[in-house]
């Protein structure tokens, strides 16, 4: 399987388990967001230096994997691709922040280096938490609330065509690439020295396709809206489910849970 098929096989994976049955699949999604935008703004808040009190948050993407049965391993996957510029920002501050934060076991803890693990965590929490908002709500759905009344309306309506067409991409991409090596058989990828006009191509021949796309969906009737299947309706669990999560994360926030339950183990 060549990167693209994989690139296209990892959208689609993550759009099938957005059709998942879970308790959480079956949320609204205003909810579910309004959730991972409460988490991503209380992790941010967190200072440099209290890097104990970001633990306590791992606890939500457990809670919300455990609960809607999404597999890690996806997740994971896809969180490698964040995480080495979390990594780059991270590691300027080692070099810039020498002064002394604390003593551990006779070993002196830089003030970068607390920084650094806050930086890296704090990346964690938040992509994570992002892929999982992604990974259990249909997409269609996301479009919608992107889109909708009090959606981000021609911004949003630009992601949801963007996010569609990659495919289109990836598949002009690999065709590309087929037509390529049928030409050149001795080769397993294309040449470097052929790279710049392989994506000059590649470019000219997005732009055609993008065009007969538009004027697919013109003759189907798209006049610039985007109209999104009929939305779940707020229930109960709805309300008990946001109030619930919102309680939660507003206590790990200002209650330090690991280091109560660090007291609690040295007694």
């Amino acid at each position: 399987m060549s990167q693209f098929h994989r690139a296209a096989a990892g959208i689609d994976h993550l759009e099938r388990l957005g059709r998942g049955d879970s308790p959480v699949h079956g949320l609204n999604t205003g909810v579910k967001a309004a959730a991972a935008v409460l988490f991503l703004a209380l992790v941010i808040s967190f200072p440099s230096k209290n890097v104990s009190g970001l633990v306590g948050f791992a606890l939500y993407p457990a809670f919300m994997m455990a609960l809607s049965g999404t597999p890690y391993r996806p997740l994971l996957a896809r969180l490698v691709f964040a995480m080495p510029f979390a990594l780059f920002a991270g590691l300027s501050n080692l070099f810039f922040m020498r002064g002394a934060a604390f003593t551990l076991g006779g070993f002196t803890v830089s003030a970068g280096l607390v920084s650094f693990a806050s930086i890296m965590l704090k990346t964690f929490l938040c992509v994570f938490a992002t892929l999982i908002l992604i990974s259990t709500t249909p997409f269609t759905e996301l479009c919608a609330l992107l889109t909708g009344p009090r959606g981000l309306g021609i911004l949003g309506l630009q992601v949801v065509l963007s996010y569609r067409y990659v495919s289109v991409l990836l598949d002009e991409a690999q065709s590309m690439r087929t037509a390529y090596l049928l030409r050149a058989p001795s080769e397993k990828a294309v040449r470097m020295r052929d790279m710049g006009s392989f994506l000059g191509q590649l470019l000219l021949r997005s732009f055609d396709r993008a065009g007969r796309v538009y004027y697919a969906m013109k003759c189907r009737g798209f006049c610039g809206v985007y109209h999104p299947r009929e939305r779940r309706p707020l229930r109960r669990a709805d309300f008990i489910f946001l109030f619930g999560i919102s309680s939660a994360l507003f206590t790990l926030r200002f209650f330090n849970i690991s280091l109560f339950l660090g007291k609690l183990i040295k007694r």
